[in-house]
């Protein structure tokens, strides 16, 4: 283990020193030209000497690490699938619960709208037939109003309990119809053209470009 400790801490060193090394680097005329290819092959070396070094205890760790999720998802993910039906079930019952709630209350706001209608038609007539003309016809077309009909939920409140969230989704119907802004190029369509045609790439507004690397 100590062998194997000051292995990379001289590894880490050397690594560290090439590094400063590149970064007072500087490409001026042939000589420094010359310089600095030396340099970028021990770095490329010193690069190899690193894998060589760390790759072997990131293989180690990955294998204890793979290991360990393969332990943990044989318990976590039916537990996770339990929770998520369990949830579903839960929330598929809260929302047929809530489409009744919502249809009881149009229902009485409804017969409470209906009731207002006729009453006040009822004294719309009474104040006709006493000769109050003018304020029948005013009761008569003035809006009716009801109060707000408010049918309390009955799925029972949890602590702990689940949280629901709605979330808006889309489906695309007719490609053709979406505007311009909502479009995006694809750029692994045009990326293959340029890769084939290079500087002979002529597609409207896209400019081919070379860039080494």
């Amino acid at each position: 283990m100590e062998t194997a400790l000051k292995i990379t801490e001289e590894v880490e060193t050397k690594a560290l020193s090439i590094v400063e090394q590149a970064k007072a680097v500087k490409v001026i005329d042939s000589e420094s030209y010359t310089l600095a290819g030396t340099l970028w092959k021990a770095i490329k070396d010193m690069m190899k000497e690193v894998a060589d070094t760390f790759d072997p205890m990131i293989e180690a760790a990955h294998k204890s690490h793979k290991l360990s999720l393969e332990k943990k998802a044989k318990f976590y993910a039916p537990l996770e699938k339990a929770y998520k039906d369990v949830k579903r079930l839960m929330s598929d019952y809260d929302t047929e619960q809530e489409k009744i709630r919502k249809a009881e209350e149009m229902r009485l706001a409804e017969i409470a709208r209906k009731q207002e209608e006729e009453r006040r038609l009822a004294e719309a007539v009474a104040l006709e037939q006493s000769g109050n003309k003018e304020e029948a016809e005013a009761i008569i077309e003035a809006p009716v109003y009801v109060p707000p009909v408010v049918v309390p939920k009955t799925v029972p409140k949890m602590n702990g309990g689940p949280v629901y969230r709605t979330i808006w989704k889309f489906k695309i119907t007719n490609a053709s119809l979406i505007p311009k802004d909502f479009l995006i190029p694809d750029e692994v369509k045009i990326g293959g053209v340029v890769r084939s045609m290079k500087s002979a790439t002529n597609i409207p507004g896209v400019q081919a470009y070379e860039e080494r690397v």
